[in-house]
């Protein structure tokens, strides 16, 4: 058999194989498109180069072969077209978010605060969910309740909200503190109270817990109202608020 009856039987095989074998027969295409020459052995130098040329016009007909520059100019309008569909899903439910925190901001006489805190929690894993990071609900171990964790520059944090009329005092600072220096020292811990805090307590709680580790940032109810009302984005808020504690030492970075 001729080379011409060997590569056409070769193609009619592939041909039956289905995607598998179109998938071979492209790049078959694709790389004697890629040649710029005939083979030196080749008898007829002219008609091998007329016949390079055809087959990449014929390729480049029928889409076969890509030009590089297109295919890259496609594949940025497909990113930035994805990119702008997340964007508006983001936004779209951060308005759902930001309804059903207005809800809790102006409760029913019969809701109750820790139900309101319970409502928070849930809130907070759809929010952090919408921003694709991992959180984790509120969980219990061994004489401990977590509000809630998550993971953000290579550390867990976890939750402790709480939406009560007083401000947290000493005690209960001291007492999240524990439970966060209880874990791996890879473990820090997000501290939320809707009433602000104390400067009295935070500034004694921040110098005194010196002594072992200060890895606990802090949050407040306008910091919550503001990731809820879309006004900062829930990755530069953590950001924001952790540059702080990391490198001026503040526990409370307001938003």
């Amino acid at each position: 058999m001729s080379k011409a009856k060997i590569a056409r039987a070769i193609f009619d095989e592939l041909q039956q194989q289905g995607a598998s074998g179109y998938t071979i027969q492209r790049k078959i295409v694709e790389e004697l498109c890629h040649m710029r020459k005939p083979h030196a052995d080749a008898p007829d130098q002219k008609a091998g180069a007329e016949a390079l040329a055809e087959l990449k016009q014929v390729a480049q007909e029928q889409k076969v072969l890509i030009d590089p520059e297109r295919a890259a100019a496609t594949a940025r309008r497909v990113a930035e077209k994805r990119r702008l569909q997340l964007l508006q899903e983001r936004q779209a439910t951060i308005g759902e978010l930001r309804l059903d925190f207005l809800k809790l901001v102006q409760p029913g006489a019969s809701e109750s605060a820790q139900r309101r805190g319970y409502d928070l929690e849930k809130l907070f894993a759809r929010l952090f969910r919408t921003y694709d990071l991992d959180y984790r609900p509120s969980y219990r171990i061994a004489h401990e309740q977590i509000d809630g964790s998550f993971h953000f520059r290579g550390f867990t944090y976890i939750v402790e909200a709480r939406w009560r009329t007083a401000q947290p005092d000493l005690g209960d600072l001291l007492d999240f503190k524990g439970k966060v220096d209880g874990k791996l020292d890879s473990t820090r811990g997000a501290f939320v109270s809707m009433a602000g805090y104390d400067p009295g307590v935070l500034d004694h709680f921040v110098h005194n817990s010196r002594g072992s580790r200060n890895n606990v940032i802090m949050f407040t109810g306008q910091d919550v109202s503001q990731l809820f009302e879309g006004r900062i984005g829930l990755v530069d808020a953590l950001t924001k608020k952790v540059d702080a504690a990391e490198q001026e030492g503040r526990a409370l970075c307001e938003l």
